[in-house]
């Protein structure tokens, strides 16, 4: 059996607010959303274990329940002051101590907030979730021209095609840099045409490397597609994106070519929705899916079905 998936919006009933951008007001997006709950919400499952009020950190753990990892992640204001659209940090790590001691820790990320990045979303299970912030200078679901675009990130476990994997746990982006980076880009991002994750050895030994996996072959990367695709009489074929490294890892049973895919995250055929608003969903195959913003022509899905079925 999968995970059902849960979505938090701003817009929501008590959903709390950006008003200033600063960290601490996202580090309260996230406890909300991560573990206290909003208006008749419940939270998403995951635990608060540990918190440093006086630099802006705070690091959650994902459910060890149905499956889950136990890996953590730290967001952290960059130089541990609450200054209005500082960048926030993004750390993982398969284990913790305390707020700045890690085991196993992969190389950070991190997202920077503008006065035009007021919204959130929160896409997830006790697993894993998408992490995303809206551009609120316009809803448009495509960006090209406005100078900022949505920024995503996935944080937790991915769906492992390893049935013994011992560390599914990592951060998701469009940055390669085998370093802390916290200017990263997200996974929509219109700059790069792959994605990233940071993943140790599926038996645990401390070994890591950087998976860079291509967004799909029908990644178009343009803004010069729009329409709406029920509207034109065309089906969407949503392609799961897939995990996977460099062919010399073939033989790997340890660091496998093929590691498993994104949880949830699927690209479709048809790229278009330039000028429609947010958000925007439609129901294909019984299963209701959630277009991502993008600085291009949107083309990536978020399936609201089961996760790790």
């Amino acid at each position: 059996m999968g995970l059902p998936v849960t979505v938090y919006r701003y817009t929501d009933a008590g959903a709390p607010q950006i008003v200033s951008g600063t960290p601490t007001e996202w580090i309260n997006v996230l406890k909300k959303v991560l573990v206290e709950g909003y208006g008749a919400k419940s939270p998403l499952g995951w635990t608060l274990e540990f918190e440093n009020v006086g630099v802006r950190s705070v690091a959650f753990r994902n459910a060890t329940t149905e499956g889950g990892s136990g890996g953590y992640v730290k967001f952290y204001s960059t130089d541990g002051s609450n200054t209005a659209y500082k960048t926030l940090g993004m750390k993982c790590a398969m284990g913790m101590t305390d707020i700045d001691t890690y085991f196993k820790p992969l190389w950070a990320r991190g997202f920077t907030p503008s006065s035009n990045h007021k919204g959130w979303e929160v896409i997830g299970t006790k697993r894993g979730f998408y992490l995303i912030l809206h551009y609120t200078g316009n809803l448009l679901m495509g960006l090209s021209g406005y100078g900022s675009d949505t920024q995503v990130y996935f944080i937790g476990d991915i769906h492992s095609v390893s049935i013994n994997d011992t560390c599914p746990f990592t951060i998701i982006s469009g940055t390669a840099n085998t370093s802390d980076n916290t200017s990263s880009s997200g996974i929509t991002d219109y700059s790069g045409t792959a994605l990233a994750a940071q993943m140790y050895a599926v038996d645990g030994s401390n070994t890591s490397i950087m998976y860079t996996f291509s967004k799909g072959y029908a990644y178009k990367n343009s803004s010069g597609y729009d329409g709406n695709a029920e509207s034109l009489g065309i089906n969407h074929l949503m392609i799961q994106v897939q995990i996977y490294g460099a062919p010399s890892q073939n033989n790997s049973p340890q660091l496998p070519f093929g590691r498993g895919v994104v949880p949830g995250l699927y690209m479709s055929s048809f790229a278009g929705y330039r000028t429609e608003s947010w958000p925007k969903e439609l129901i294909q195959d019984t299963v209701t899916w959630a277009l991502l913003r993008s600085y291009s022509s949107p083309q990536f899905w978020i399936s609201l079905g089961d996760w790790y079925d």
